[in-house]
This record gives structure tokens, C-alpha cells and sequence, in this order.
């Protein structure tokens, strides 16, 4: 393994390979190109007394989540392509086996924020940073370190200190930015939440649904709310309603099926339910579309 590995003072997982292909020491900050070898699924733990900065440059493999709470092995939230990890916050992180390279930023006394700044929301924000600046500026860092050319470490320099001013503001920016940007669930969670809530049966607790997304009960709600202008129960009520009306569209199944098919316990329930949303009865929507 040539150079001088950044993450050396975390605990390292094992079946764990890394080649250092790029290393460009600065004053303030240290930059590094890693391509890993994951041999099988990680969990891992770190934290350093300098603020990290990692751009995957590849997908990174499985499902990547992490966490700065909780025991080990806690799953957390999902990881994006560019995450920040404050100094002296340890992050419990997992993932799967394969292949992924990155291009790593180690900061000096530029890092924005300290161990005082950091409330559990910005933490939260730092494991997903959507910023285009802060991406693109990662982009050529590592172009500068594949291929070096006149004044390399004088461009890196200035990009690194643009990059710490940019995120300073973004962790520090506007509150509702912050929110519009990073307290909405995905469209691939939001999918997610949407077929276990058509599930047949006895319907998800508030806890499963959370945990599908990494977050705690609380977050969920608050996040889930941005994301639909909806509480869950309307959401949940509403989606329960329209699926009613298509399975009510044709002569099968029985209403007593379709209430189980919609969640709901009884076919009393349902019954008063799709009267409160329609004001009709189940058997009187059926009979008004196809007699």
C-alpha cells in the first residue's frame, strides 16, 4: 500500500484492502485518492481529531448507512456520494462487499465548525452533503492529484479553502434551505414506504417505517411531513382510499376482501372510512360505476 493512509487512526474493518494512489500534503489539509477492496460487508467506526471530507468517485457498495449514535452495528441513515465527518465525531458506519475508490480531504485548521457547532440535525445533514460546489471542487482535487501539472498544490490550496468556506455555509446557511435540501425523504424511500403501507394486514408501526429509512420516530415524522405536506395517518389514509376505489372498479373482489387488501381490520372500519372520504358507502361506489 504506497503513501500514507488517511484513515489509519479509525478502526479498520476486516477484509479490508486499500491502495493509495494519489497523496498531496498541504498546510492546512491533506488529500489522498483510495481505491478499497471490500471482501466482504463492513461495519467500521471512526473518528479523528482533524474533519473529513470523502467524495466516492465510484458507486459505493450495498447499502451504505451510517450513524454518529448508538452502538455498533447500528444501521443509521443512508449514505450519499459526499459526506463530512466533523473532528472528533465517531462515525458507526456500514456497507457492503466490492470495489469503490474516493477521493479523500483531511482538514486542518480550515474545517468548518468544531465539536460545539455540530447539533444532532447538522450531523445528520453531514453524512449526505448536496452541494454541487462542494462535489465538483472534490472532482478536481482528484484530477490534480491523477494528474499533476504546473502549480498543482497552489490550485489545491485555494480549492480546499473555497471548499471549507463553501461548507461552512451550508451547514451554517439558512435553516430552511438546510430543511428543503436535506430533511426530505428520497423517491426511492418515499416508494419504499408507500408498498409496506399496501401491504395486506395489520399495518407497519411508525418504529418499522423509521427504521427503513434510518431515522428515529421522531425525524421520521418531521421528515415524511416535509416530504408530502401530510401526516402519515392522511397519507396512509388517503393511499388505503384510492387503492379501494380501483379494486371497487371491478365486479371481484369482495368488499370484505378489499378491506383486508387495503389494511384495514374490519370491513365495518373500512366501510366507515371510505364513507368519510367519499360519501358513499363501498357498495354504493361499486354500484355507480359498473351497476
Amino acid at each position: 500500500m504506497p503513501g500514507t493512509f488517511l484513515l489509519a487512526g479509525g478502526e479498520l474493518p476486516d477484509a479490508f484492502e486499500v491502495n493509495v494512489r494519489g497523496h498531496m500534503e498541504l498546510p492546512q489539509a491533506t488529500i489522498e485518492l483510495h481505491d478499497y477492496n471490500f471482501g466482504q460487508p463492513q461495519r467500521a467506526r471512526f473518528e479523528s481529531s482533524r474533519s473529513f471530507l470523502d467524495l466516492a468517485l465510484s458507486h459505493r457498495p450495498g447499502t451504505p448507512r451510517g450513524s454518529y449514535a448508538g452502538p455498533p452495528g447500528r444501521s443509521g441513515q443512508p449514505l450519499g456520494d459526499v459526506i463530512f465527518i466533523p473532528a472528533n465525531h465517531g462515525l458507526q458506519s456500514e456497507w457492503g462487499a466490492g470495489r469503490q475508490s474516493s477521493v479523500c480531504c483531511a482538514f486542518g485548521d480550515l474545517a468548518p465548525g468544531g465539536p460545539d457547532d455540530w447539533t444532532p440535525d447538522w450531523l445528520d445533514a453531514s453524512l449526505d452533503v448536496r452541494s454541487s460546489f462542494v462535489h465538483n471542487a472534490m472532482l478536481r482535487l482528484a484530477n490534480e492529484l491523477e494528474t499533476p501539472g504546473f502549480g498543482s498544490e497552489l490550485m489545491a490550496e485555494a480549492l480546499c479553502l473555497q471548499i471549507s468556506v463553501e461548507l461552512a455555509r451550508y451547514f451554517r446557511g439558512s435553516k430552511a434551505r438546510l430543511n428543503e435540501a436535506q430533511c426530505r425523504l428520497r423517491p426511492a424511500e418515499l416508494r419504499k414506504i408507500e408498498e409496506i403501507l399496501e401491504r395486506p394486514g395489520k399495518p407497519a408501526s411508525i418504529s418499522e417505517l423509521a427504521a427503513e429509512c434510518g431515522f428515529s420516530s421522531r425525524h421520521f415524522f418531521r421528515v415524511f411531513r416535509a416530504t408530502t405536506g401530510m401526516t402519515l395517518s392522511e397519507f396512509a389514509g388517503n393511499r388505503k382510499i384510492e387503492r379501494a376505489k380501483a379494486l371497487l372498479s371491478a365486479r371481484k373482489p369482495a368488499i370484505k376482501e378489499i378491506a383486508w387488501l387495503c389494511g384495514f381490520e374490519t370491513a365495518a372500519a373500512f366501510s366507515a372510512a371510505f364513507r368519510r372520504a367519499t360519501s358513499l358507502t363501498p357498495r354504493a361506489y361499486r354500484a355507480a360505476l359498473i351497476g
